[in-house]
């Protein structure tokens, strides 16, 4: 298990390397995609927003789950 330290190491390094890998992109002129919102959202270049898709949330009953149970998806 990682300690609180190295956890924020951790963060703080995936911080810094996702943002130079969006300026390296955006300066490429690569669009970028992005999930928020439950929305998949295309990022162009010129910092215009297209939504491509809305992902919709599974309704999962949580009283009938238990420690240890198999999740399968259907």
């Amino acid at each position: 298990m990682l300690s609180s330290k190295e956890d924020s190491v951790l963060l703080d390094s995936a911080k810094i390397a996702s943002s130079k890998a969006i300026r390296s992109s955006i300066a490429l002129g690569l669009t970028i995609k992005v999930i928020r919102d439950h929305e998949i959202i295309a990022v162009n270049p010129d910092r215009s927003v297209r939504v491509i898709r809305k992902i919709s949330k599974p309704l999962i009953d949580v009283s009938a789950l238990r420690k240890g149970m198999v999740l399968e998806r259907k």
